[in-house]
């Protein structure tokens, strides 16, 4: 099983032969890896050299060592981005207000049965200027998608038009009581992206559901768009032990 251990020995070796101007053989790793704190024998590294070289993510060059293959380099990179994330959580979860001592699972609950009430409300009330304006926001993410650039606040802005729409006002205020801003957004949108799972498509769905007046069907896919939320928040908080 996959573990933040396992994830932790494999970002220092592809880092360890990022950095490194020759190949990386065993011995270069264990050393290197003790300096991190993980006690692992020569032969322990040369065993993990050899899963990662399996998985296309290093190459042997000779008898010389290891260097990292372009698939090795996109896999560290997924690993930054994944440490950096779990610190960013830690951080949220220290300074968030009325979520502080909370775990992720808990308040992605709470905030699911919010927003499915909100959904439900939606697609009752939506004006046409309503949809238009929640179009808008969906043409607007896919675009920032398509660049690989940052759409939290547009994730952020999604959300809070339906609570808006709903009009159910003790709904916003219950919504804005879990204060889930856009850095909450953000690690949310993280961790679909370190797992490679696609998120707009939902919000789609979400949208033509309201649109065509059915609150039962955007009831229930925002259900399930938010439990795909907890599932992949609750994953990767299980990884990382937060």
């Amino acid at each position: 099983m996959r573990s933040k251990d396992e994830d932790l020995i494999n970002m220092i070796i592809l880092e360890t032969a990022e950095a490194s101007n020759v190949p990386v053989g065993a011995g270069t790793v264990s050393v290197m890896l003790r300096k991190k704190g993980v006690n692992l024998s020569e032969a322990g590294a040369g065993r993990i050299l050899r899963s990662l070289r399996e998985k296309g993510l290093l190459t042997k060059v000779g008898f010389q060592g290891h260097v990292t293959t372009k698939e090795g380099t996109k896999k560290l990179s997924v690993l930054r981005n994944a440490r950096q994330t779990a610190e960013n959580l830690d951080n949220l979860l220290k300074n968030s207000g009325n979520l502080k001592g909370h775990s992720v699972t808990d308040i992605v609950t709470v905030r699911k049965a919010i927003e499915r009430e909100a959904a439900m409300h939606a697609a009752l009330k939506a004006t046409p200027g309503d949809i238009a304006r929640l179009e808008k926001i969906i043409e607007q993410q896919y675009r920032e998608m398509e660049r690989r650039s940052y759409y939290a606040d547009i994730s952020t802005e999604f959300h809070r038009e339906i609570i808006r729409i709903a009009r159910v006002p003790l709904l916003k205020i219950m919504y804005e009581f879990i204060g889930l801003s856009v850095e909450w957004h953000n690690f949310f949108i993280e961790t679909f992206r370190i797992s490679d799972t696609p998120l707009n498509i939902t919000h789609e769905k979400i949208m033509e559901a309201i649109k065509k007046g059915d609150p039962r069907e955007a009831a229930d896919l925002m259900e399930a768009h938010l439990n795909d939320v907890i599932e992949s928040a609750g994953n990767f908080s299980a990884l990382y032990g937060k």
